[in-house]
Parts: structure tokens; sequence; C-alpha cells
């Protein structure tokens, strides 16, 4: 028995170590979210400063979440999505173009769902932009919009390559389609024709 008691203790310790590293992980997986949720906050708000501060913090977070990202990739997937979300959308509205991979600091997946996701917060901007007349302010958040999702109708893979892309894919076309319609209803009579993404 003191054979399999050594075993036992061994496996005991390994994996209290590893609860250890979840635990830290998990920590910053939830602040990471917080932070990257707030950064988006603060842009649609207008407060571009704050939203900078709240930025770089959480590329900071991304950063040492990175170092649990192989042990525990299911659960830190979705906060670097997040963070992905935040950067692109301020390279979206900051800084007129959409941020590179290497930029936003993630690995591919979660740069390709936090893309996805940024459409969403472009239709934000885009509806307060007609809310405020800015036809040009529209029309440059709904060119991004198309331009993301035209960029990656070429990405078809299989469910457990790339889960939950297509469901995003399509959530993004119904966006870019809803905001089509906006545009069209809110339009000065002289404007031509808003084209849009077609469904495959």
């Amino acid at each position: 028995m003191s054979g399999l008691k050594g075993d036992i203790d061994g496996i005991s310790n390994h994996l209290a170590s590893k609860q250890r590293r979840f635990d830290e992980a998990a920590d910053l997986s939830r602040a990471l979210i917080r932070s990257a949720g707030l950064a988006i906050t603060l842009l649609h708000n207008g407060e571009v400063k704050k939203a900078e501060k709240e930025l770089a913090k959480a590329g900071r977070l991304s950063a040492q979440l990175a170092k649990y990202t192989g042990e525990f990739e299911y659960h830190t997937k979705q906060a670097h999505q997040e963070y992905a979300e935040a950067r692109i959308f301020y390279g979206i509205k900051q800084e007129k173009r959409i941020p590179s991979v290497r930029e936003a600091g993630v690995d591919y997946e979660p740069y390709l769902m936090g893309m996805m996701d940024t459409v969403g917060e472009l239709k934000r901007e885009l509806i307060g932009a007609l809310t405020n007349d800015d036809q040009k302010g529209a029309r440059y958040y709904y060119d991004r919009m198309v331009e993301i999702f035209d960029s990656t109708r070429s990405i078809r893979f299989a469910e457990a390559v790339l889960q939950g892309f297509r469901r995003k894919q399509d959530v993004a076309r119904i966006q870019i389609e809803s905001s089509a319609s906006e545009m069209l209803h809110t339009r000065q009579p002289s404007r031509t024709g808003t084209s849009h993404p077609k469904s495959d």
C-alpha cells in the first residue's frame, strides 16, 4: 500500500498545482473580460482617453493570460476574444483601420471571433450616427461591417475546427442587412442606393 499511497500523493500534488494554475487563469480571464468590455463601453460613450487606458490594461492582462492558453485554452479563449473585439473596435473607430492579428496580440481563432463580434459594435455606432444625421459617419461604419464580412466569407471549416464561427457569420450578415435597411430609411433622397452582402 505504501507504493500506492506514494502514487496517490504524487497525483494529488500534481492536481493541486494544476488547480492553482487554473484559478489564476480564471481570475485573469474574468479581469480581462471586464476590462475589454469597459473599454468598448467607454469608446461608445466617446471617452477615448479612459478607453485607451482600459485597453492598455486589457492588453497587459491578455499577455499574462497567454501563458495559460496551452493548458487551459478552452477557458481562456473567450477572454482573448473579448480583448480582440475591443482592440479591433478601437482600431476602426479611432485609427480608421482594422488592426492585424499581430497588432491585436491574440491567436488566430480569438481574432476571427472577435472581429465578427465587432460588427455588432459597429452597428451600434452606425445607428448613433444616423440618429445624429451623420450620413457620412454611418456609411463609414457600414463599409467596415461589409469589409469584415466579405473578408471572412471564404472561411468555411467544420464546427470542430472553428467552433461557433459560422453562427457569428450569420449574425453579422443579419446585422449588416438590417443596417442597410436603416440607412435606406434615413438617407437623403439624392443619395444612391446602398449595397449589402448577399447571403451564401
